[in-house]
């Protein structure tokens, strides 16, 4: 049987951001040395500003909640999220600025120290299921509104409550279906 660990709410723990202008909610990281090797956040964006500086880690920010907001960095790309789910993936020492459309957000954010691990990213909402391929070390599930149902190869299926987390480490299972009303999945594996 592979087992998993679910991460509850209670669990996460509020932080301040490295440039003083606002706070993350960290629900789940893994340490290695002196820092962490991959982390899962949410934060509330209220204002238009810089993001703090993570060199060494790639970045996966992803809206949750709110009108949207676009970023901008150093040599002038631009992500421009405006849909829940809506994706950025930018390096953490690139310089980049957030212009809130109208009103604050909740973002989702993946860093993933790049010496150390990748991700794959997953998204579904509308209770679309989708069928991923374990080919990775860990696989995360955060249930982002409403629960999500998972499932590995043919087993029973565990439900994922809302603003819940579920990490399976290595498995004997090789795919896993999940569906829900939105939800995120992370593949991490080590180079």
């Amino acid at each position: 049987m592979t087992e998993f660990n679910i991460t509850k709410p209670e669990d996460f723990i509020t932080m301040p951001w490295r440039n003083g202008l606002g706070s993350t909610i960290e629900l789940v990281k893994h340490w290695s040395g002196d820092s962490f090797q991959w982390r899962l956040s949410m934060a509330e964006v209220t204002q238009d500003g810089a993001f703090s500086d993570f060199s060494g880690y790639d970045r996966c920010l992803l809206l949750m909640h709110g009108k949207g907001m676009t970023l901008t960095d150093q040599v002038g790309q631009q992500w421009r999220l405006s849909e829940t789910l809506d994706a950025a993936h930018f390096k953490g020492e690139d310089l980049i600025d957030a212009c809130l459309h109208d009103g604050p957000i909740l973002d989702f954010n993946l860093m993933t120290r790049r010496k150390d691990c990748r991700a794959k990213v997953f998204t579904s909402q509308q209770e679309k299921s989708q069928k991923i391929d374990l080919n990775g070390d860990l696989f995360l599930l955060f249930s982002i509104q409403g629960n999500t149902h998972f499932q590995l190869n043919n087993t029973q299926q565990t439900q994922v409550q809302e603003q819940h987390i579920l990490q399976l480490g290595s498995s004997t299972a090789d795919t896993c279906h999940c569906h829900g009303e939105a939800w995120v999945g992370i593949l991490i594996s080590n180079p």
